[in-house]
């Protein structure tokens, strides 16, 4: 019986180091020390560092990547307005050199054709309010409403149609200013290949060479990501 007691207490004593388990400075300096195992084989593996290093910076590199592209983008539609510019220039003031004669002709039976289009525009407006301002002044006249409303009626029918045509002229003139752009660009871009002396095209010709550099060197940038 009394050898009993100490066994007893023995178990007992075992139940309670269980129940406490490792104190809480142990488990961290456990947990510190298997960190830095991890950390030092991470320092001691390239391959690894790249590949972290690559995963976390592709968002950044996608968005660099999108930024880039949308300022070439912006750079380059500036570029073909002043082409355009330089072109319409060029097409009016020299219109018989040699390297655009062709173009320059093209360009002048557009221009020809745009010019009658807005002759008959205007000529339809002026028709178009003299038609309204007679419907105006038939309906404050004192004439009989039976004789009025068959003028009112031929009126309203006329004014219909000469807003229809002039739509289409409008159209039309729209359709030519579309069709002239390219032109005007592609003698713009030969004349700035040429580069002819000019004054009065000096200035044109700095800005492109502005964008022509900005342009460059933001392809240049998303070529290195």
């Amino acid at each position: 019986m009394e050898s009993f007691q100490p066994e007893r207490l023995s178990l007992l004593a075992n139940v309670d180091l269980q129940r406490a388990g490792l104190p809480f400075w142990v488990f961290y300096l456990l947990l510190s020390l298997i960190l830095l195992l991890i950390f030092i084989n991470f320092l001691q593996k390239k391959d690894l560092r790249q590949k972290l290093s690559y995963f976390l910076a592709g968002p950044r590199r996608r968005f660099s990547h999108l930024r880039i592209q949308v300022l070439i983008k912006r750079e380059q539609d500036k570029k073909a307005e002043l082409l355009k510019r330089l072109g319409e220039f060029t097409s009016i003031q020299w219109p018989d050199l040699p390297e655009i004669e062709d173009i320059a002709r093209e360009i002048r039976a557009l221009e020809e054709n745009n010019a009658s289009l807005q002759a008959q525009w205007h000529r339809v407006y002026k028709e178009l309010e003299s038609r309204r301002a007679e419907k105006q002044q038939l309906l404050s006249s004192p004439e009989s409403e039976e004789k009025l409303k068959t003028r009112l009626a031929e009126l309203d029918q006329e004014i219909a149609e000469l807003e229809k045509t002039r739509a289409e002229i409008q159209a039309s003139i729209i359709r030519t200013d579309e069709l002239l752009e390219p032109y005007h660009e592609t003698i713009g871009s030969i004349i700035y290949r040429l580069r002819p002396e000019r004054e009065d095209l000096a200035f044109l010709y700095f800005q492109l060479d502005s964008l022509e550099n900005k342009i460059r060197q933001l392809q240049e940038q998303l070529e290195k990501l």
